[in-house]
């Protein structure tokens, strides 16, 4: 019903929530960060331009810090990690989400009453 196009454009609406939830327990970089989105429903493979262009909007707004870490095998890695706006964001988004989530099982159990 949604169509490809429609789903991604949704989920991409929240990413910013889950980059946020997954930094707060320690820096890390974007590879990890796109695996570790599994977690929340993200299909894979998952575009790594869009959790980067998203990483760099959240470090132009302050959200997250960035930084090279150097590494002995391989080339040196960018490493993300969450602000005190960031931590701020986060808590907004959480408030969101719990609303949405009241709405939601609101509707479902209306509808489901009514069968």
């Amino acid at each position: 019903m949604w169509g490809e196009m429609g789903r991604h454009r949704k989920a991409g609406r929240f990413i910013e929530a889950c980059l946020l939830c997954l930094l707060r327990t320690g820096s890390k970089h974007g590879y990890s960060l796109v695996e570790e989105l599994q977690e929340f429903g993200f299909e894979q493979p998952l575009d790594i331009s869009v959790v980067y262009r998203n990483l760099r909007s959240m470090e132009q707004r302050e959200l997250v810090n960035s930084s090279w870490e150097e590494s002995d095998y391989g080339p040196n890695k960018r490493v993300y990690e969450i602000t005190k706006e960031g931590y701020r964001a986060l808590d907004e988004w959480i408030g969101v989400l719990k609303d949405r989530k009241q709405r939601i099982e609101r509707i479902i159990e209306n509808y489901e009453s009514s069968l």
